[in-house]
């Protein structure tokens, strides 16, 4: 049982309850194909078919009616209900294999692509490029980037805004055209090591950490560039991994915290609320991974282990400090961990603890550690998977399967 020495806050946490709803559906890749299942089990419906591809992404539209893949690593495919064959909207140019990520526009059916084309020269960007692609098949270069990038580009939950730096400062600029705004008032190092700039769920602020690596604090500001503040104020504060998770209703930020660098490879997971800049620590010194929110904000998921090889699955509970097994034996790289639409089920992928061939099997639990099964074979190797949003999963039929 994993402890923490410190009690973490309950500030406008309530006491959590399983209401019975109708649970959504997963979406996964493996090399066979991209397929759809209710996570109780049962048969799989085929989305594409197998093929001599790749897959790298997946993308549901926020109305769950269509889904959008890489394939190859530079091709798009979208695939529409009733349609009689995925359709093909984007082919990249890039000298060299790409890396393509995908959001869709909320309540829209215009499809976001972000381009990056590597470069040979380490540390180095590469090119970075927007895409917008609409229904009739038409795809559109976005010219509203600045020629020098010095980070990133991160786009807005809502797939109306990017934000980046450049000339030493963050910048938001909207998809749509506009002069870019600047939300920071002083020049600093942003998104030093590849430390993000992360939007909260509503779209309202952004966190990021300055500094020079390691020694980077945490921040958050409005997404107008009014508010900033400063959520680690230790001038000493150093971070390794600089990923930020923020709680779906945008309250709080988790982050694996360093314990006791450079004397210590642990970590810790942290929580620190953006209205007090009250932080926490939640759990005691260790090795974590595969972290992720519950929709209701009061729960964590996580695995924990001394080493890779040995992990097993928690979900916490914010408001008592309950921790919950929610895997049976220790497993081998647990690599994400997501909470369904609807909070009922956990998916996860890991690889089995006989398994020296390092496969990605999926599997599913539910939040109190009931009903933990694989819903994928051992000789298969699942990436990535995707909940389908519960507004299609609660339909009858879905997309119609691909020939």
């Amino acid at each position: 049982m994993i402890r923490s020495s410190v009690a973490v806050f309950t500030t406008g946490l309530m006491a959590f309850t399983l209401t019975a709803a109708q649970a959504a559906d997963l979406s996964f890749a493996t090399p066979d194909g991209v397929f759809r299942m209710e996570p109780a089990g049962g048969d799989r419906q085929t989305l594409l078919p197998e093929g001599d591809r790749t897959l790298t992404d997946l993308a549901w539209s926020s109305d769950g009616q269509q889904l959008a893949v890489v394939q190859n690593y530079s091709e798009v495919y979208r695939i529409e209900p009733g349609a009689e064959a995925p359709q093909l909207v984007f082919t990249s140019s890039c000298p060299r294999s790409p890396s393509l990520e995908l959001l869709w526009q909320r309540d829209r059916d215009t499809l976001v692509i972000k381009q990056r084309c590597p470069t040979p020269i380490p540390g180095e960007l590469g090119q970075i490029d927007l895409f917008l692609s609409t229904a009739s098949g038409t795809v559109t270069p976005l010219d509203i980037l600045p020629a020098a990038l010095e980070s990133d580009l991160y786009l807005s939950p809502d797939g109306s805004q990017v934000a980046y730096v450049t000339g030493q400062h963050i910048f938001v600029a909207a998809l749509d055209g506009g002069r870019p705004r600047r939300i920071t008032q002083t020049p600093g190092t942003y998104a030093a090591a590849g430390s993000p700039l992360a939007w909260s769920p509503d779209g309202t602020h952004l966190a990021f950490y300055e500094g020079s690596y390691p020694l980077q604090r945490l921040n958050v500001v409005s997404a107008d560039g009014g508010d900033r503040r400063l959520l680690t104020p230790d001038p000493n504060f150093q971070i390794y991994r600089s990923r930020i998770l923020w709680s779906p209703d945008s309250r709080y930020i988790a982050f694996y915290k360093p314990f006791n660098p450079p004397f210590s490879n642990q970590e810790v997971i942290s929580l620190v609320n953006i209205n007090t800049g009250e932080t926490q620590m939640v759990t005691r010194p260790g090795f974590y991974d595969a972290l992720s929110w519950a929709p209701d904000s009061q729960q964590l998921v996580f695995a924990s282990g001394a080493q890779a090889g040995q992990q097993t699955l928690f979900r916490l509970n914010l408001v008592d400090q309950d921790f919950t097994a929610l895997t049976t034996q220790p497993l081998q790289n647990v690599l994400d961990s997501q909470w369904s639409p609807t909070g009922d089920w956990i998916a996860f992928t890991a690889t089995p603890p006989d398994d020296p061939m390092g496969s990605q099997v999926l599997y599913r639990v539910h939040p109190d550690g009931s009903q933990l099964a694989p819903l994928t074979g051992i000789d298969e190797y699942v990436y990535p998977f995707v909940w389908v949003p519960a507004s299609l999963a609660t339909q009858p039929g879905g997309l119609s399967e691909a020939p």
